[in-house]
């Protein structure tokens, strides 16, 4: 007995077609970091639960964001703490809810305030080129 290939063609998919097949959903939940000058902050939107529904914790060196509904759930990182090997402290977690916006912010340890201003001190120091001042950008 002899097998065969048989080959069903439809339509020719369009170029508008084959990049509308799947895409992320608009009503998702987007997380944006903002940092201040003294705290670690994000703003997840859209989450219209109420505050109550939000479950804050940390374990080891991450920020766990879960509802009670069990809806939304997120890993939040902070990697200078993983750079000067700190543990995330539980009471310096900070969060808000308004307008369908869930900000948490966590307080930035001595140590990396410091680094900052040193940062900022040197970049302070240093003396801008102004626009036509190509002397002192010589090739080598």
């Amino acid at each position: 007995k002899q097998w065969y290939q048989r080959r069903v063609r439809g339509p020719p998919l369009s170029a508008s077609m084959k990049s509308d097949l799947m895409w992320e959903s608009s009503t998702s939940p987007k997380v944006y970091r903002q940092d201040t000058k003294t705290h670690y902050t994000w703003r997840i939107q859209p989450l219209p639960y109420p505050l109550s529904n939000y479950k804050i914790s940390v374990e080891n060196s991450t920020i766990f964001v879960r509802t009670e509904n069990k809806k939304y759930f997120k890993k939040l990182r902070i990697e200078d703490m993983d750079r000067f090997e700190l543990p995330l402290i539980v009471k310096h977690v900070n969060c808000a809810h308004a307008n369908s916006t869930l900000m948490i912010s966590y307080e930035k340890p001595k140590n990396v305030l410091q680094l900052e201003q040193a940062i900022y001190s040197e970049l302070c120091k240093v003396k801008p080129i102004q626009d036509g001042d190509m002397d002192s950008c010589k090739q080598q």
